[in-house]
């Protein structure tokens, strides 16, 4: 008598039925052709999480695994967006909206460098590893509602130490 297929050879065989579909649905969605490995890891590690682990050879199982990558690329791209519009409003704050150059960058180094470290920690994990406000809020120990409000006087004092250096420099220049 054989043996019905145990979990792992369960999941092997919906991972084989499914990864090359997958991963295209992601390059597709997505557009992000260097993200594309991330979110479809991301896709099946919250899929192995998930109870549907337990029964992956259901249509309700391939069904939730599309579910879970759309989530992924909707978190991609709202990351994205985030980290843009940041970049964008720093740049805008400390320049009057003028075209970046390295400069700046080296400008927003070392502002950075005058936060405090809590208020690196926080900027970084919400912009640099694009976590939560409620993520952060867990990871720092401290209620949703002081991470967004902490996030907005770090990237306000950032913004303005932004606008004093390129002040200086420009006071320099003439």
């Amino acid at each position: 008598m054989s043996q019905p297929p145990s979990g792992a050879d369960s999941f092997q065989e919906f991972y084989e039925a499914t990864a090359t579909s997958i991963r295209a649905y992601i390059l597709r969605h997505s557009g992000d052709r260097s993200a594309v490995d991330d979110l479809f890891q991301i896709t099946y590690i919250k899929f192995l999480g998930s109870r549907m682990a337990s029964t992956p050879a259901t249509p309700q199982a391939r069904a939730y695994l599309y579910r879970i990558a759309s989530n992924a690329i909707s978190d991609h791209w709202r990351t994205v967006q985030r980290q843009q519009r940041l970049k964008l409003s720093i740049r805008n704050r400390a320049t009057g909206g003028s075209e970046p150059h390295l400069a700046e960058s080296i400008e927003l180094r070392e502002a950075l460098r005058t936060l405090s470290k809590r208020e690196q920690q926080l900027l970084w994990l919400l912009y640099a590893e694009a976590f939560t406000h409620k993520e952060v809020a867990s990871i720092m120990k401290l209620s949703r509602a002081s991470v967004r409000v902490l996030a907005f006087r770090a990237r306000t004092k950032l913004a303005r130490r932004m606008a004093a250096g390129s002040g200086t420099k420009d006071g320099a220049h003439k």
